[in-house]
């Protein structure tokens, strides 16, 4: 469940958005400078992933149902992805423009007005995004830490507009109007592979190191004595939740209820050694007669890589 705090943060980060968009605007008007107006152009694309981000932290605050026993915070990994892929929109947007005003010509004025209503701007952007980046941590949540990186990465190309038109007022060389303008994008277009990179390996269920060494920890070092051996351990992590699966063998004389009521306390260490909640599912298995059990298994799976893994 999503706290009251993460969802005033995506509220905050709209409604700061959208004054940083304006008062980018404004400067733009003013200066008429391509790397401004790059600028603006990615605080318009910043409005439509918070707009993203919105959604997928409704999503993912939604419990678990019928439709969807593991809940929505897969959704997050979606969000984040796609705020990574319009960061890369704006970078090559930033890019094509940069070139059209080279060809033109165009040059930038009143730069002194420009510059001061830049870092108006960027100080907007410096504040959200440290605020979203606390909040994002303490709160384990990636769509607001997504959204945190995207709007330190404006307060990024704020600064290089910044310097850019310091440059130029003190220079009178127009053209680093583009090219400054050019390495911003580069910068925020490699921002965005990270973010899609990112949600690409929390959808392939890639395995979160610090999570397995968590539960490994446990198994290891703090395994019930009733258990003789473990295997089959998978886990994945979505959101604040991680799913844990794992096998573990107790002497075939054991009674049910006991080998249950272990297989409970382990669970318990698990969930209570790994980060956010965790729901853990044990296959009890006999030492002596659980390669057998397994070896009738084999073959009976389509995908023969899966006998491997159990």
């Amino acid at each position: 469940m999503v706290s009251n705090t993460v969802k005033n943060a995506i509220r905050i980060s709209f409604a700061v958005s959208v004054v940083s968009f304006l008062i980018k605007f404004t400067g733009y008007l003013v200066t008429g400078s391509n790397a401004v107006l790059s600028d603006m152009a990615e605080s318009v694309v910043h409005l439509l992933a918070v707009g993203f981000s919105m959604y997928g932290v409704y999503l993912s605050m939604k419990p678990p149902d019928e439709e969807h026993p593991y809940g929505h915070e897969r959704i997050e990994f979606l969000a984040v992805g796609a705020e990574g892929s319009v960061i890369i929109i704006a970078g090559v947007t930033i890019i094509y423009q940069s070139i059209r005003h080279m060809v033109l010509g165009l040059q930038p004025e009143n730069l002194e007005e420009g510059i001061m209503v830049v870092a108006a701007a960027g100080l907007v952007n410096l504040a959200l995004g440290t605020y979203l980046m606390y909040t994002g941590k303490s709160s384990k949540n990636n769509i607001i830490i997504g959204n945190a990186r995207h709007t330190l990465t404006d307060v990024w190309t704020s600064g290089g507009v910044i310097l850019t038109l310091v440059l130029i007022r003190w220079t009178n060389f127009t053209l680093l109007d583009s090219l400054v303008a050019i390495a911003v994008a580069f910068y925020i277009m490699y921002e965005g592979y990270n973010l899609v990179r990112f949600a690409y390996r929390g959808i392939m269920d890639e395995r979160d190191e610090d999570q397995d060494r968590r539960i490994r920890e446990v198994l290891e070092n703090r395994l019930p004595s009733e258990i003789r051996s473990w295997h089959g351990l998978r886990h994945r992590t979505a959101g604040r939740t991680t799913w844990v699966e794992l096998h573990v063998l107790f002497d075939k004389d054991i009674r049910l209820e006991e080998a249950h009521d272990v297989g409970t306390e382990l669970e318990r260490r698990i969930m209570t050694s790994v980060e956010g909640d965790a729901v853990v599912t044990l296959h009890l298995e006999p030492e002596q007669t659980h390669e057998d059990a397994h070896e009738k298994l084999k073959g009976t799976y389509e995908n023969n890589a899966i006998d491997k893994m159990m």
